[in-house]
């Protein structure tokens, strides 16, 4: 059981939420380096705000949000610690938030006895939502900066093509009937939505990084869930899924882009359902660890297809109950 974080001195408080903070804006501020382990470093810049939420209260946690804020605009320029902020560092608070915080409080209506916390699902569902919302801000930030969709699309793929002129100079093929200016453009287009997707992505596996580090400390106010039985999602998204693909194909342009969005959040949610299936029915299975390790390499190398595979088994989970019909042996992650 977590101490709360009222108990401690109010500069031991400042002090974490500083260490936090400044740790926090370090990961992001490599990225300047622009080379891989910087990139993977960058990954984890949400991985310090997610602890001290979780493990020292969202007082400490939102304080550490403000010091990286900060840090990353004396480091980098004015406008970036708000942008960190509001695409890194808030999602991260409202998701700890979501985590620690009773179900009672959320929802303001008596949850049943046996659930007083909100389930693993809807924590992936908040996820899922604010990685739409950031890929809906990246979208409406290009309608307004260049005066329209199209005129955005074709500035951003202007700057873009000279980067990318090397890469297919050098290190890959075009495509058959594509121009490196089709690319980029393309590139544009999809970046709302690959936002999206990336986002949800990123705060899920700092979330279980942390939420794991915080439980094993005992700090962790809540209990440990079973994660491959609990990350159901509500049955309504597949169909909201389904339906944004189908306006995804429908629609025109900025309309279809908003859907593609829909698509990646809610895609990206019920991918991590089909891992969670997969990881529920293998167990007491021979030589589990091995089998799930092939599936995640297995998923790496044929990453064109195995994707929307697992999409579609999340999906099926959802419609079928697959993991009910398997009666777990034992509970290992």
């Amino acid at each position: 059981m977590q101490k709360p974080s009222g108990h401690l001195p109010l500069p031991q408080r400042v002090g974490i939420a500083a260490g936090a903070g400044i740790a926090a804006a370090l990961l992001f501020v490599v990225t300047a380096t622009g080379t891989w382990l910087a990139l993977l470093l960058a990954y984890l810049a949400p991985l310090p705000i997610f602890i001290v939420s979780l493990g020292w209260g969202l007082d400490v946690g939102a304080l550490a949000g403000i010091v990286a804020g900060a840090s990353v605009s004396g480091a980098i320029e004015p406008l970036s610690g708000p942008l960190f902020v509001a695409a890194i560092a808030l999602p991260a608070w409202i998701l700890s938030a979501v985590v620690v915080l009773p179900r009672a409080f959320l929802t303001r209506r008596a949850p049943p006895p046996d659930k007083p916390w909100l389930s693993v699902g809807w924590i992936v569902v908040v996820a899922a939502a604010i990685g739409a919302a950031i890929g809906l801000a990246a979208t409406a930030w290009l309608i307004v900066q260049h005066g329209g969709y199209a005129q955005g699309v074709e500035a951003l793929a202007k700057e873009l093509t000279p980067q990318l002129q090397p890469v297919f100079d050098e290190v890959l093929a075009l495509p058959p009937g594509f121009t490196v200016e089709q690319i980029a453009a393309l590139v544009v287009r999809l970046s709302p939505s690959a936002s999206a997707l990336s986002t949800l992505t990123l705060l899920s596996a700092n979330l279980y990084v942390a939420a794991r580090s915080v439980q094993l400390s005992h700090r962790l106010t809540r209990p440990w869930p079973d994660v491959p039985t609990s990350l159901v999602l509500p049955p309504a998204l597949g169909a909201l899924l389904i339906a944004s693909l189908a306006l995804s194909f429908l629609l025109p342009a900025p309309t279809s882009q908003v859907a593609w969005i829909g698509v990646a959040a809610l895609g990206g949610a019920y991918l991590l359902q089909g891992l969670a299936v997969l990881h529920a029915i293998s167990r007491g299975l021979p030589l589990r660890p091995a089998l799930l390790a092939g599936l995640y390499l297995g998923a790496f190398i044929t990453l064109r297809w195995s994707p929307p595979i697992l999409v579609f088994v999340g999906l099926l989970d959802s419609l079928l109950s697959l993991r009910a019909r398997r009666v777990p042996t034992n509970k290992k992650p």
